[in-house]
């Protein structure tokens, strides 16, 4: 796979938990807590609790599945969230915005990165999932 491409999915994929600070479920109301509880399963390489956060709605919930796994196949990632917030918030629907760094443990080829990353989270069964992903700024660390 392109190395580009698994930087850009990496970020999307893994855009979501602070190891350590990660609530275990979702704060009632605070849609932020899928962010975090969808980082630390990308930590743990959890495909089935990472892909609980993600709306099985979304048109590329299948792709993403599958990127995940080649994911946790090849490589061991380091991630931190420096920062998140709900930047707007319309009924059912909410942006948020993550700063976010990824950094490779182990594994091939793969370029340092941190991003700016706004996710759009919409109610699945009564809970917050992740919708769709937008990568707004790629900086890499190398």
């Amino acid at each position: 796979m392109n190395r580009v491409l698994i930087v850009f999915f990496a970020a999307i994929l893994a855009s979501i938990t602070v190891p350590g600070c990660a609530q275990e479920t979702e704060i009632a109301g605070d849609p932020t807590s899928v962010v975090y509880e969808n980082i630390k399963a990308m930590e743990n390489e959890d495909l089935d609790k990472a892909m609980a956060t993600i709306d099985e709605q979304s048109a590329s919930y299948e792709q993403t599945k599958q990127l995940a796994q080649r994911l946790f196949d090849a490589y061991d990632l380091k991630y931190e969230l420096d920062n998140v917030r709900v930047i707007e918030k319309t009924g059912e629907e909410v942006k948020v915005e993550c700063v976010q760094t990824t950094k490779k443990v182990s594994g091939p080829a793969f370029r340092d990165n941190k991003i700016v990353i706004v996710h759009t989270l919409r109610k699945s069964d009564g809970k917050w999932r992740i919708y769709s992903s937008q990568v707004k700024k790629i900086d890499y660390l190398d």
